[in-house]
């Protein structure tokens, strides 16, 4: 976990001692970090996307976008991966793929200007992508820029919120600013249901499956949204 004092730790879940700590951390870490192929990737308002050794939290690289303006930071955003890529998106509305191995860039697509918000299917076969107008976008998971697979126009307007899209059991779940969760089918294409919260944003839900969501609202509510 990471925090605001430029530490990212591991701590043992048994015993709370630390078991490692990263001090080289730029600005507050504020997103949820990805744990693969034996390496920690997460970002924080400093600029870069890290990448530390799972096992003893060593730098293996660091990673930002050549801006000195730290608002277009990977922050909020949750890093996938498939197949030694790792996917993000930035408030610069640029997806980027990263060679896990070695932070190299291996593409950038600014086509659909997704912002912060993405996730994986299932099969890890597409990268979803969450646009600041109406629309999800996709791409397949390759090294070179694929770029957009499909467009799916869901109407939710002007669109900020970094709320991951998370697919589970052939759906795909997201929310928005304006308190609206939406649920839709990838392979069809449509979406399937829409449900209103509150006035709030929403963040990241926590898909349990596709009749069972629970999720938090920025004003601190806690709802279990149970699909009829």
């Amino acid at each position: 976990m990471g925090g605001s004092d430029h530490n990212f730790r591991a701590i043992d879940a048994k015993t709370g001692k630390q078991i490692w700590s990263f001090d080289g951390v730029e600005g507050a870490i504020v997103g949820k970090p990805l744990i693969y192929q034996g390496k920690v990737l997460f970002g924080s308002w400093g600029r870069h996307l890290y990448a530390l050794d799972e096992s003893n939290g060593t730098l293996l690289w660091k990673w930002n976008n050549g801006s000195a303006n730290r608002m277009f930071s990977p922050a909020m955003c949750t890093p996938v991966a498939k197949d030694g890529v790792v996917y993000f998106a930035a408030p610069d509305r640029v997806l980027t793929a990263l060679d896990v191995n070695n932070g190299n860039v291996l593409w950038r697509n600014k086509e659909a200007t997704v912002r912060e918000s993405i996730g994986i299917s299932e099969d890890g076969s597409l990268i979803f992508g969450k646009t600041m107008n109406n629309e999800v976008v996709a791409y397949k998971t390759q090294t070179t820029d694929p770029g957009v697979l499909w467009r799916l126009d869901m109407g939710f307007g002007y669109e900020h919120t970094p709320s991951m899209l998370i697919a589970k059991d052939k759906q795909v779940f997201f929310g928005t600013r304006n308190g609206v969760v939406y649920a839709f089918d990838p392979v069809s294409q449509k979406t399937v249901w829409a449900h209103k919260v509150d006035n709030s944003m929403v963040n990241t839900v926590n898909v349990i499956s596709k009749k069972s969501v629970l999720l938090a609202t920025m004003d601190g509510v806690v709802t279990l949204l149970t699909v009829k």
